[in-house]
């Protein structure tokens, strides 16, 4: 049987070869979690950039600047770069956070075709135990949150498990004895709360806050359940301790980059790097990323670096997280399984300006709507138990809940979202509805349970998922 394999390997790679010119190149996806377009690049918030690793490779790589998630959670977003559909269409969501068994992933396609292909993240929603999510990648590994390595003296209380990530990619690419082409997969946790930067962040860029200030995952929840009187919170200071996260992830960014050179690998890799959602930070009173498809969280960094493949520079046309399926399997010579009508290759030419964008957000678990609710009994449960999906064409967006409630905003003159227009431009909210009923017919999302093992629950109740 391993003999057939590995033949069957070899007949996939000699057969790709002799349909290119130059070798398949090796692909690394970096997911720096939780991260908003708006706090990466110099103009950050009109502060000095926070992700001087991600600026370096923007020089020489191509820089989306309109890329938009396709959900603000990390199970759905995930899916949808893994699959190319949308949430309704994937179905890994609130009300199912599983991917289902027979749809066809990157892993497992790129697999097929001769790849080797890793998965390293210490996020627990990308667990095969949980969602499925990693299940076709030949080699996975998870890096605990707030461990570390055994021995290792330069973890801190917040320590979300990049070290251990970027150790075990090491490992994994030392280790490695064939020729062929790999597909790696990196999820950085770093920017999710709690907000504790890295005591070397702190030290450099966080001076003015206490050594020991941090913003941790159960202020969070409780924000969320209501507890904290308008006016009383100083987002400002959250936003610089998030930023330092945001620093922290990028730091372990360079660690790729660096592994990459160590073996030799950079100059034939493709790297594409982004995150599967931002954070909201006070707009709206909103915090984390949760009850809300608002652009703080659906804009999203997102580059390119392919040398020989894809020029250099900026595009501004719109494109979506689930483009990456199409692109990586174009990038490997894979053909994708079937049409899909969400994904589309990023390495043609630009899309037109009028290419609608779509995002979903399932109704939240009744787990985490208890957990709120029983902080606090007062907390107007409808506000937050209803579903929301948004279309964005060109400048306007339009957000319909499934109860009913819909907001129309131009992004043009109000880029954050506050004035809604839906009751002056009916016929845009007409027409935007149309647009997202049809886009979005025939999309079925999956019910059921999902059995979480103890240490899995253990980790996402210390990430404010579950009580």
């Amino acid at each position: 049987m391993r003999r057939v394999l590995i033949m069957g390997t070899a007949l996939s790679l000699i057969l790709l070869a002799g349909c290119q010119s130059e070798p398949p190149p090796n692909i690394v996806l970096v997911v720096l979690d939780t991260v908003r377009a708006d706090h990466t690049g110099p103009g950050a918030r009109n502060q000095a950039s926070q992700t001087p690793t991600l600026d370096r490779l923007a020089t020489g790589a191509t820089v989306f600047t309109h890329a938009f998630a396709n959900a603000p959670w990390t199970p759905p977003s995930h899916a949808s770069m893994f699959t190319g559909m949308l949430p309704s269409g994937h179905g890994c969501t609130h009300l199912y956070p599983h991917l289902a068994a027979e749809l066809p992933t990157l892993a497992g396609l790129l697999g097929e075709a001769g790849w080797e292909t890793g998965a390293f993240s210490s996020n627990p929603w990308l667990s095969v135990r949980t969602t499925g999510l990693c299940r076709d990648f030949g080699f996975h590994r998870e890096s605990p949150p707030r461990g570390g390595l055994q021995g290792d003296s330069g973890t801190w209380s917040g320590d979300q498990g990049g070290r251990g990530t970027n150790y075990h990619f090491y490992k994994w690419l030392e280790s490695r004895e064939s020729e062929a082409p790999f597909f790696a997969f990196l999820n950085f946790l770093e920017a999710h709360d709690p907000y504790d930067p890295a005591p070397a962040v702190r030290a450099r860029y966080l001076r003015h806050l206490p050594a020991d200030d941090l913003v941790p995952s159960d202020w969070v929840v409780e924000h969320q359940a209501g507890l904290h009187p308008a006016g009383s919170v100083d987002w400002h200071r959250i936003e610089a301790l998030y930023g330092g996260d945001v620093r922290t992830a990028d730091a372990f960014l360079a660690g790729v980059v660096s592994n990459l050179q160590k073996f030799d690998a950079w100059d034939n890799t493709v790297l594409i790097v982004t995150s599967d959602h931002g954070e909201n930070l006070g707009e709206h009173d909103l915090v984390s990323h949760q009850f809300s498809v608002h652009e703080s969280l659906l804009s999203v960094p997102l580059v390119m670096r392919a040398p020989g493949r894809v020029p250099a520079g900026r595009r501004d046309d719109p494109v979506m997280l689930s483009d990456l399926f199409a692109t990586i399997l174009e990038l490997a010579g894979v053909s994708p399984p079937a049409s899909l009508p969400f994904s589309r290759s990023l390495l043609g030419a630009e899309f037109s300006a009028d290419r609608p964008l779509v995002a979903e957000y399932s109704r939240p678990s009744g787990q985490l709507l208890d957990l709120l609710q029983n902080m606090n009994p007062d907390l107007p449960r409808d506000r937050l138990d209803r579903g929301l999906r948004t279309v964005r064409l060109g400048d306007l967006r339009l957000t319909l809940s499934d109860g009913g409630e819909r907001q129309l905003h131009d992004l043009a003159t109000d880029p954050g979202q506050l004035h809604d227009l839906a009751d002056e431009r009916p016929d845009d909210v007409a027409a935007l509805s149309a647009l997202l009923d049809g886009l979005l017919a025939g999309a079925e999302a999956r019910e059921g349970t999902v059995t979480i093992d103890e240490e899995t629950r253990r980790q996402l109740r210390s990430l404010g998922y579950v009580h």
